[in-house]
């Protein structure tokens, strides 16, 4: 069981994450740009330079009316990959 607490892990050592959750693509990841949530490949919110601004934003952010930390740790999403 992959769990909120592992993704946040993967994200403090460099990895990026990519997820399908309600037919949705949703993916965090690493550009000249800075660290960015994206959702469909369109960025939601802005760049982050530091990692953990960003996890600090992810954990307000709602996917519908469920929150990143719930969707992992209730193993809702449909698909994984961490990069």
């Amino acid at each position: 069981m992959y769990s909120f607490k592992d993704f946040k892990k993967d994200l403090l050592v460099g990895r990026e994450i990519e997820f399908k959750y309600n037919e949705e693509l949703y993916s965090i990841s690493n550009s000249s740009k800075g660290w960015a949530l994206c959702h469909n490949n369109e960025i939601i919110g802005n760049y982050f330079k530091d990692i953990n601004y960003l996890i600090n934003y992810i954990e307000q952010v709602k996917i519908g009316n469920k929150y990143f930390r719930e969707i992992f740790e209730q193993n809702e999403y449909e698909s994984l990959y961490i990069l």
